[in-house]
């Protein structure tokens, strides 16, 4: 899931999080298009990657697993905070201009 996209003119930084066994494991990471397509690279806390680790196993391998899911565009948008991260942007652009 998806909950939180800010923007700039060559990358955003996205965070949301993955649902395991009703516990939320939070990321945050950066995505860019640029030559060659679109790419992702999303980042664990160090106490998320504990926390697959103990799911999992392997961090590494579920680190990939969600990029390609990010990449691909295989999550779902949270539409009340993507809702609300628009409207923070839109007001801090106001504020910049």
């Amino acid at each position: 899931m998806v909950d939180d996209v800010t923007g700039g003119e060559i990358a955003n930084i996205i965070r949301g999080y993955i649902e395991i066994n009703g516990e939320k494991i939070r990321f945050k990471g950066i995505a860019y298009g640029r030559y060659g397509g679109q790419n992702v690279a999303p980042r664990l806390s160090p106490i998320s990657k504990r926390r697959v680790k103990a799911v999992f196993g392997d961090v590494s391998k579920f680190e990939e697993d969600l990029q390609q899911k990010l990449v691909r565009g295989d999550f779902e948008v949270d539409p009340v905070a993507a809702a609300a991260s628009k409207k923070k942007e839109e007001q801090e652009h106001r504020h910049t201009h």
